[in-house]
């Protein structure tokens, strides 16, 4: 093993101490697997993994991803992760000093709705399943493709959709005709799964298939949130 293999693997190790922790936080396996998964990358990025970080090797990481088109928001997102990893590090005696407090903070953009066209949606709708009911949840009910990825059929009745929430929190709203049309039929469980065994997805299933999809359709750089962005919209 090379000694950069070795420091990698002791970010390894670090970090399935903190999935620990996460897990004893009472975290969601989903925001679990989206820190580790970032975590992970950042670990492979730096010269001497996680163990061994310095500030400016972070913000190197944090600047490369502006410059592969990352949004405002995503690497405002990545830094805060990354922050609290090495916060809570730092606090366990797990690492000595924290490497992000001289990291300058990454200021979120503002955000601004950006709805499907009508033309648009009307092509999306010509998707084959699982995308059909994908973008059929989140155009008709304003679901986010964390909950898009948690439906189970149990969820839905024909007069209300049961929403597994951020954070956690319950939700229901009216279903729709054509999603309950969608739903109606099927079998008990999870809606959306993979492999044989039925394994479960995640958001990130959710969100990269449909923006392949969208892709496959001529619709490059559409993503799925932004059928929520239409249903709100269109609701206002």
């Amino acid at each position: 093993m090379t000694p950069r293999e070795q420091y990698a693997a002791m970010g390894s190790l670090l970090l399935e101490e903190y999935e620990a922790h996460l897990e004893a936080s009472n975290r969601s396996p989903e925001t679990i697997r989206s820190r580790l998964r970032i975590l992970e990358r950042l670990n492979d990025h730096l010269t001497l993994g996680l163990v061994f970080a310095g500030t400016a090797e972070i913000e190197a990481f944090l600047s490369a991803l502006h410059r592969k088109g990352r949004g405002r928001w995503t690497i405002s997102s990545y830094y805060s992760h990354i922050r609290q990893f090495f916060g809570w590090a730092d606090a366990a005696g797990k690492l000595h000093g924290d490497p992000t407090l001289l990291v300058r903070t990454p200021k979120p953009g503002r955000f601004a709705p950006k709805p499907l066209v009508r033309d648009e949606v009307e092509l999306a709708f010509t998707s084959p399943e699982p995308y059909l009911t994908m973008f059929s949840l989140a155009y008709y009910e304003g679901l986010r493709a964390k909950e898009i990825a948690a439906c189970s059929r149990e969820d839905f009745t024909e007069e209300h959709t049961y929403i597994h929430g951020k954070g956690g929190d319950p939700e229901v709203v009216p279903t729709h005709p054509a999603v309950w049309e969608l739903v109606r039929d099927r079998p008990p469980g999870r809606l959306f799964t993979i492999g044989e065994r039925g394994g479960h997805v995640d958001a990130h299933w959710v969100s990269q298939g449909a923006r392949r999809q969208f892709a496959r359709l001529g619709l490059k750089g559409r993503h799925i949130h932004q059928l929520r962005h239409t249903y709100a919209t269109e609701q206002l």
